[in-house]
């Protein structure tokens, strides 16, 4: 049965204070450390009683890991909105990976105390997290490499090992938002400099084939004749 006005309105309440603490707790990770945070900081920036911290988490470690969670699916689900198949030139493919990249760059910089905790505290929390964070990067790499390869087949990048491809794009945006967001070298660069950057590097990166003492750990199905994949498509 439908709920009531009355029930949805007291659950809009509850998801409205269960934001609120998970807001605050950024804030207070961002600040003192996870370690160092402690759920008292936390009901005392929403004004509510500790106990009422209880009645959305179990504790400080599933609050933690929710807000993690939250960052990689953000990634995740921006990562996925990319569409290689429907690129036809090298001119739409730098379209294509500057408004991904874009994109990327909003969600990570609109939330940056979240983005600053993960880099700086989530591998170290527990293992449970380290098992997440690990899967977030293999299924990473795994799209990348899929774009990769039907890039390639389309003509518009060279052929290569697609996965060292995915784990070198992974390691550069990574490196990039990290001086940007936990070392602050970067804040005087606009979010589109950092992009056009990234993307000018992929695409030249990935313009000429690799040498064949290279290719010898290329899966064979990766595997195409140079000419067959250049010269590239305009």
């Amino acid at each position: 049965m439908p709920m009531s006005a009355r029930h949805q309105r007291r659950q809009a309440r509850r998801d409205e204070r269960r934001d609120e603490l998970k807001q605050a707790a950024i804030e207070i990770f961002h600040e003192h450390g996870y370690h160092a945070a402690r759920v008292s900081q936390i009901v005392k920036k929403v004004g509510v009683a500790q106990g009422t911290f209880y009645l959305y988490f179990e504790g400080k470690q599933q609050l933690f890991a929710e807000i993690i969670s939250d960052f990689l699916e953000r990634v995740v689900t921006t990562v996925a909105s990319w569409e290689p198949g429907a690129i036809d030139s090298r001119e739409d493919l730098r379209d294509e990976l500057t408004r991904v990249g874009l994109m990327l760059t909003h969600e990570l910089l609109n939330h940056e105390l979240s983005t600053a905790i993960f880099f700086n505290e989530a591998m170290a929390v527990a293992p449970e997290l380290n098992e997440l964070i690990r899967h977030f990067y293999e299924t990473l790499q795994a799209m990348l490499s899929d774009f990769n390869r039907i890039l390639c087949q389309r003509g518009l990048i060279a052929p290569m090992d697609f996965t060292i491809l995915a784990s070198m794009t992974i390691g550069m945006v990574e490196r990039v938002i990290m001086e940007r967001v936990v070392y602050g070298t970067l804040n005087e660069v606009e979010p589109r400099a950092i992009v056009d950057h990234l993307v000018m590097h992929f695409l030249t990166g990935t313009l000429e084939a690799i040498g064949p003492a290279s290719r010898a750990g290329v899966p064979e199905d990766e595997e195409q004749p140079t000419d067959a994949a250049l010269p590239l498509k305009a």
